[in-house]
């Protein structure tokens, strides 16, 4: 029996893991890392490590061991009915990112690992607020939840549709990344992926304010949830698949941004 909890307890362990650090987290990091001044490259060196990918799970590992357990609502961005920026505590992604970004600023006032979590968080955080699975908007009761997901693929073998719940969190952060090829894709394929079809994007992307990110991201989200409802909660494969494009745009957005706030903040 010990021994049946004892896996139990592994799997739920790499699956939380799983969680905060994926193939995309550090394909976005690697991106951004090819974005940023020789200062702010510097910069990030020294307070994350010289492989930037090493910021991805930093929150996740700051919580499984005992630190900044606060965190455990942090990814998520709130957003009104008119796609503005939302939160009422802080436990919102936006919200954390302001005040990381407060700290970065003033550094100088602050010991190393301050300012090492807070560029960490904002690393985290904004390719949190990227992911769809983590944007909440007022008004649709859609945000976050479980769908239905058609598991035949009857356009190809023409039988009848058979539908099952599918998370929405797991679409959106790791469906992606299984039709590639969990094992086979690497972060570095994923980022010249992002480069070669977003690349010439990145002055769109960079530009504007955290708010205006929030309202953009927050406008995709709803055309997905949009969609959904209109198709009564239930996703064809196709469809699925029709928003692989969107999805690495959110990445290659995610990318370029944090490289501007970097680059910004780190002057």
């Amino acid at each position: 029996m010990k021994k049946i909890i004892l896996a139990v307890l592994l799997v739920a362990a790499t699956l939380s893991a799983k969680a905060w650090s994926t193939n995309y987290d550090k394909a976005v990091y690697l991106v951004a890392s090819q974005n940023y001044t020789p200062e702010t490259h510097k910069l990030v060196s020294y307070y994350v490590n010289k492989d930037h990918t090493r910021a991805a799970n930093h929150l996740g590992w700051h919580r499984r061991n005992g630190r900044h357990l606060e965190t455990e609502g942090w990814h998520s961005l709130h957003l009104d009915a008119n796609l503005k920026p939302a939160a009422k505590d802080a436990n919102d992604a936006l919200v954390q990112i302001e005040k990381a970004l407060e700290i970065i600023r003033n550094r100088e006032q602050h010991e190393k690992a301050t300012v090492s979590f807070a560029v960490h968080t904002v690393m985290n955080l904004i390719v949190d607020m990227h992911n769809l699975s983590n944007v909440f908007i007022e008004g649709i009761p859609q945000s976050g939840t479980d769908f239905q997901l058609d598991i035949s693929q009857c356009s190809v073998a023409n039988r009848p549709i058979r539908w099952f719940k599918y998370s929405w969190k797991k679409l959106w952060t790791y469906r992606y990344q299984t039709f590639h090829g969990n094992n086979v894709y690497s972060p570095q394929m994923w980022s010249e992926d992002i480069v070669c079809m977003y690349g010439d994007k990145k002055a769109d992307f960079s530009a504007g304010t955290l708010q205006d990110w929030a309202t953009d991201i927050g406008t995709y989200t709803k055309g997905v949830y949009d969609r959904l409802e209109k198709e009564e909660g239930r996703f064809i494969h196709a469809t699925v698949q029709d928003h692989e494009a969107l999805h690495m745009a959110c990445l290659a957005r995610a990318a370029y941004r944090i490289a501007a706030l970097l680059n910004e903040n780190l002057k």
